[in-house]
């Protein structure tokens, strides 16, 4: 009987590791050395905490994570396995990440990874920058950002959002991870194009 059990628990400990800590959607980088993984946090309490999940950035080298980021908490941690995507720039040296803010709303994390820290940038506020091109202030249904690709130390973003009435735009957005001697790497908005407008969204 002793024999059964201890086959039994090792056939279902790995598939509950999986389910509590899972690779993210594109989340290996280029050369294998990291990944971003979404991790289910422990003792949830839905009235405490704000997400059921976290992102660790990992490394082949280090046992602990690079990085923790904290989830939105939007969904429970085993929705937000199937809609949490990662896109690694060729080099492995940067990551964007995209989680479900709301139903209808992302946010986006872009984290610097080096052998020894990861470092999670601050985002420019492009969206209002995109607002701005159609005479408008404020988002008033949707706000989606989805990273497209990596050129270099530029990340496009293509960015759909709704204003003025709830008319559709859709633009891109480019970020550039600036790194200057004896500073800190930072965000920076280089370009927005103008948005293009679709037919008014739907109730």
């Amino acid at each position: 009987m002793k024999i059964i059990s201890a086959f039994l628990a090792a056939a279902f400990f790995p598939v509950l590791a999986f389910a509590e800590d899972a690779l993210v959607e594109g989340g290996r980088s280029p050369d294998g050395r990291y990944e971003v993984r979404l991790v289910r946090t422990p003792n949830y309490d839905g009235n405490k905490d704000g997400s059921e999940y976290l992102f660790h950035i990992t490394s082949k080298n280090t046992k602990k994570p690079l990085l923790k980021l904290g989830g939105s908490g939007f969904r429970p941690y085993t929705s937000a396995q199937k809609y949490c995507k990662a896109l690694w720039d060729k080099s492995g040296r940067f990551v964007a990440i995209m989680d479900r803010d709301t139903r209808h709303s992302t946010d986006i994390h872009v984290i610097v990874v080096t052998p020894s820290r990861a470092t999670n940038l601050e985002i420019p506020d492009y969206a209002q920058n995109a607002l701005g091109r159609v005479d408008a202030t404020e988002v008033d249904f949707a706000c989606i950002s989805n990273p497209k690709h990596w050129d270099g130390d530029d990340l496009i973003l293509q960015l759909y959002f709704t204003a003025n009435g709830r008319h559709s735009y859709t633009c891109d957005v480019t970020l550039r991870v600036t790194n200057q001697e004896r500073s800190s790497p930072w965000l920076r908005l280089t370009a927005v194009t103008q948005p293009e407008v679709d037919a008014p969204a739907a109730e």
